[in-house]
């Protein structure tokens, strides 16, 4: 049995709290969640039936708390910034820390600082799936890859609110009649002006290990109701051509649902020693 804790109470954190909270996940127990918004603990209270997770408003009060202490799992499902604030601590201390917010990590000098810290503590970094197919065989083929494309295609309410249209003004996604290439470039500024849309590029460029052969291309479309991946992995092993499309969660739409569904089998997967899939 492993004693759970969330950071981040938005879709990912209360699909994973529920997962918990049902039984699904048998090997798991609630031990905290922590979540800025009183308003979401409030949620997360009346929630959940079965666990009594201790709610913290204030991050910094978690560190010093039994709860904190007993727990060997720590999600992040919170933000960039949460990465950024809480990450290292937790590595320091020998959490097994699974990172939803992927894109924080494409800067090569965080990620050196967090693999150290974990290596020094026998800490963990879990990065998931997320909402793309294919990692185990990418990672696999790292070595021997020449180029990788993805390209991403959702509908223009799925990519509402990200910085892009603060720079781009000029382009209205409620006008956008026909499908719009939007983006055309590398992950990093991809990372930076899509960052609540663009996990799986980060997540790519993770298990490549080399950012700069991943061509990355952003597409709104008006006419399509699913958020789709397109990769293409080309390399003197062969090819791969990965296609996702996958349904907008119902709760959020900037989120696919195959991302939840991953979110829930990390957190299993981190629980069950017993067998492990994949490469």
């Amino acid at each position: 049995m492993k004693k759970v804790g969330i950071i981040g109470f938005g879709t990912i954190g209360y699909q994973i709290a529920k997962s918990i909270d049902s039984g699904y996940l048998s090997l798991a127990r609630l031990s905290f969640i922590v979540d800025l918004s009183s308003e979401r603990l409030e949620v997360a209270k009346k929630l959940l039936t079965n666990e009594k997770p201790t709610m913290f408003s204030d991050p910094y009060l978690l560190f010093d708390s039994e709860s904190y202490e007993s727990t060997q799992i720590i999600v992040e499902s919170a933000s960039g910034a949460a990465v950024r604030q809480y990450a290292k601590q937790i590595l320091s201390d020998g959490k097994y820390l699974i990172i939803f917010s992927v894109g924080e990590l494409v800067d090569d000098t965080l990620l050196k600082e967090l693999e150290s810290e974990a290596a020094r503590h026998t800490g963990v970094i879990h990065i998931p799936t997320g909402a793309i197919a294919g990692i185990d065989a990418i990672r696999s083929a790292r070595n021997n890859l020449d180029e990788i494309t993805i390209t991403t295609t959702k509908n223009p309410k799925s990519l509402a609110g990200a910085p892009y249209f603060d720079i781009f003004e000029d382009i209205h996604l409620q006008e956008l009649s026909n499908r719009t290439v939007l983006y055309d470039g590398d992950v990093r500024k991809a990372v930076k002006l899509f960052p609540s849309n663009v996990n799986v590029f980060a997540a790519l460029a993770l298990a490549t290990g080399n950012i700069a052969k991943i061509k990355v291309k952003i597409v709104a479309d008006p006419n399509i109701k699913v958020n789709r991946h397109e990769i293409d992995v080309r390399g003197d092993f062969g090819v791969l051509q990965i296609v996702a499309s996958n349904i907008p969660h119902p709760e959020n739409p900037r989120t696919s649902t195959l991302a939840v569904l991953s979110a829930v089998e990390t957190v299993r997967s981190a629980c069950y020693e017993t067998v492990k899939i994949g490469s």
